[in-house]
């Protein structure tokens, strides 16, 4: 794969793990491409994410942005802004799946515009947390309703797509939080896109940041997305 990436990483407080991905990450990543970024979005940190972050940028090729804005929706279009690679895209700051098969997916995009991973062939069977099960599974069926498009998975968190369909969207993105997923493959649909949904089940994570809570904020941006997009 000839290709060059921008591998965006959003990070919310991240210091209990955010070296050791980071350090895989470049590891991997160096083995298979000769021309790569890091672009770490260290987005209302209230820890010493950015810190960590920043005393590694000397060691490869590593972008640090610190934003007071919240969300990880706000810390990919940043991230956005910043890559300069032929493939763009973007994964958790946690580590959560294999990086081969995340490899294997990316070379689709020599026939496809985009790429993204779906957690799971059965709800039962993957996603073990309730919380992020939950939110996987109400991810797509809110999808399909308010938008007519049908995925198995949204809010998977690793997105890549060629650079030439990142040119093409236009308007600053409405949405700002973990529903962001859900505003790009609505955009990246309307474009009419090819976009290739490629199953790999995640590892069990010991930190999330996806809360219930969130939800009431979530329903509203998706609604207001859906009036005024």
């Amino acid at each position: 794969m000839e290709k060059s990436l921008s591998l965006i990483v959003p990070a919310h407080n991240s210091a209990k793990f955010i070296e050791s991905s980071l350090k895989k990450y470049n590891k991997f990543f160096a083995s298979r491409f000769t021309d790569y970024e890091i672009i770490v979005v260290c987005n209302a940190c209230s820890d010493n994410t950015f810190e960590i972050v920043d005393s590694l940028k000397h060691s490869f090729p590593l972008v640090v942005i610190d934003t007071e804005r919240k969300g990880k929706g706000n810390a990919i279009e940043i991230g956005f802004k910043f890559a300069t690679k032929e493939i763009v895209g973007f994964i958790d700051a946690d580590d959560p799946y294999d990086l081969d098969e995340v490899y294997n997916m990316m070379k689709f995009l020599n026939d496809f515009d985009m790429t993204i991973v779906t957690k799971f062939k059965d709800i039962s069977k993957y996603q073990t947390n309730f919380t992020r099960r939950f939110f996987s599974l109400a991810g797509a069926l809110t999808f399909k309703i308010l938008f007519g498009t049908s995925f198995k998975d949204t809010q998977a968190g690793a997105k890549f797509m060629n650079r030439g369909l990142l040119k093409k969207f236009k308007k600053k993105f409405i949405c700002s939080g973990f529903e962001f997923d859900m505003e790009l493959l609505y955009e990246a649909s309307k474009l009419k896109a090819k976009i290739k949904e490629y199953h790999i089940p995640p590892r069990e994570v010991e930190y999330s940041t996806v809360k219930a809570r969130i939800l009431p904020g979530l329903v509203y941006r998706l609604l207001k997305m859906r009036l005024f997009k």
